[in-house]
């Protein structure tokens, strides 16, 4: 049988699969599912989330409940709404023997933690998280809840790990309360920018010891976060993170000195670049100083055809460092942590 034709470059491509090809599918499914079935408090539960599973990947475009349940051999409408309504499940233990799975099956020493945010346009203002904000989807201002996610990729293949709901602030303001007991948003859950979203799911895999990976990636909506790179560096793990050209950097670690107390209160914790430091510089100027020979080109693809780009790698000694309005930025640990 063939699967129906999709949109070129935004659908899974269209295979060619035999009957035994989907039953062999369809049992893998199920025994994946049933990794997770312990994790689930009543039978109902397990039965609705393989319903749902099954549903998700069918091809139709509409994902809402009721959709899936008319999509679904034995689907019920209401019994699927109220599995994803109210129905409870022990979230953390799911996203643990998930993080297991993926080391089992994808993990390598060299693999990769992605970070990356998107937007999903919804309509009204009761979902939760919901509010104008910037829409990677529309690509302008637009009304959609925005997510922080947590990728891992190696030779192996590639998969999500983890993800975030980001609640804006304005949610967080009493005139909001009363959409806030409707989403169902537990009481005392605190507001997190989205660096710190991300580095909440980071420090998780850290902490959980079991997905393998040699560096974390993020593009420049984190990168240009010095508190989410300290965060890495502190914790002796070396990223690659995508910087503004208009970033202003130290070709060396510029010499600091603790700030002075100003007045009684609290004295600064961060430290200030001596006065007579070198001054930053922007990093596409920087990148123009380069020579030819500095530059390494590199290609990767398969089917849908290779992508060229150049790279000029310079280690570095260290995360971020804010000071005088600029920033000393480096993909490195301090050699006492690095491994091999």
């Amino acid at each position: 049988m063939k699967a129906p034709a999709q949109v070129a470059g935004t659908d899974p491509p269209v295979l060619e699969l035999s009957e035994r090809d989907v039953s062999r599918l369809a049992e893998a499914l199920q025994a994946y599912h049933a990794e997770f079935a312990d994790r689930f408090y009543r039978k109902e539960q397990r039965h609705w989330a393989l319903k749902y599973l099954q549903g998700l990947l069918l091809p139709s475009r509409n994902k809402s409940a009721e959709k899936l349940a008319q999509s679904v051999e034995g689907g019920k409408v209401r019994a699927l709404q109220q599995f994803l309504g109210v129905g409870a499940w022990d979230d953390a233990a799911i996203l643990g023997k998930h993080a297991q799975l993926v080391a089992e099956s994808l993990g390598e020493a060299d693999g990769v933690l992605i970070v990356d945010g998107s937007e999903f346009p919804k309509k009204g203002t009761q979902s939760v998280g919901v509010m104008r904000q910037y829409c990677g989807a529309t690509g302008k201002v637009d009304n959609c809840q925005a997510g922080v996610f947590l990728a891992y990729a190696s030779a192996k293949g590639q998969t999500l790990l983890d993800r975030r709901l980001y609640l804006p602030q304005p949610w967080f303001e009493a005139s909001s309360r009363a959409r806030w007991r409707r989403c169902g948003i537990p009481e005392g859950t605190p507001f997190g920018t989205k660096p710190q979203l991300a580095w909440e799911m980071v420090k998780q895999v850290v902490a959980r010891g079991v997905v393998p990976f040699g560096w974390v990636l993020c593009d420049e909506a984190y990168g240009d976060n010095p508190g989410f790179l300290e965060h890495l560096e502190e914790a002796g793990l070396r990223y690659f993170a995508d910087v503004s050209v208009s970033t202003r950097v130290w070709r060396e670690r510029p010499q600091t000195e603790g700030a002075a107390r100003k007045g009684r209160g609290r004295p600064p914790s961060r430290a200030r670049v001596v006065a007579d430091a070198p001054p930053p510089i922007r990093v596409d100027e920087l990148a123009a100083q380069l020579p030819r020979k500095a530059w390494r080109k590199y290609r990767e693809g398969r089917r849908e055809g290779p992508h060229r780009g150049r790279v000029r790698f310079r280690q570095g000694r260290g995360g971020a460092r804010r000071a005088s309005g600029a920033r000393c930025l480096g993909g490195l640990p301090p050699k006492s942590q690095r491994s091999a």
